[in-house]
């Protein structure tokens, strides 16, 4: 088997985000990130960076190992910024506030019974969450997004149906 990087896979909105640590430094699958912005991030969009910024590395991608275009963490602002628009505002916020602590905290390794942080791949993406003393904690701030009913079917309909503010 040849060498490769084993990335760790974000999901939003049914979209994946291949992300790993190199060398201390964020990169991100080029091809992922033009999915979500709506855009196909080929070679000659990417030449625009700067040499330091993109990068060809052999990763497993989707169970097979590929050689995948990335870019730094830096790469994705410009990206961001130079192609992107007024809507795109919530994958910055996703990125800055959940895809890189996660990814810099797995980069360290936990202590003996320290907490550690995870992912839990649910239903509607992926949600941060602290492994501690055999359990899955959950930041409070995300309690609305877990709880919110997605569809009205089976129990929620009922729950809806029998609140008062209806």
């Amino acid at each position: 088997m040849e060498p490769h990087y084993e990335p760790v896979v974000f999901t939003r909105h049914n979209l994946k985000l291949h992300a790993l640590i190199l060398e201390r430094q964020a990169w991100f699958c080029a091809r992922d990130l033009g999915h979500f912005l709506g855009m196909f991030f080929e070679q000659r969009i990417t030449r625009k960076l700067a040499p330091d910024q993109r990068r060809n590395i052999q990763l497993r991608y989707y169970g097979e190992i590929k050689e995948v275009l990335m870019v730094s963490e830096s790469a994705a602002y410009a990206l961001l910024v130079h192609h992107g628009h007024v809507t795109h505002d919530a994958i910055r916020k996703w990125l800055t506030y959940q895809v890189l602590p996660m990814l810099h905290d797995r980069s360290v390794p936990a202590l003996n019974n320290a907490p550690a942080p995870g992912l839990l791949q649910w239903q509607h993406g992926t949600l941060s969450v602290l492994h501690w003393q055999n359990e899955a904690w959950i930041r409070l701030r995300d309690m609305p997004c877990l709880l919110q009913p997605r569809h009205d079917t089976g129990c929620w309909r009922k729950i809806k149906q029998a609140w008062p503010w209806r």
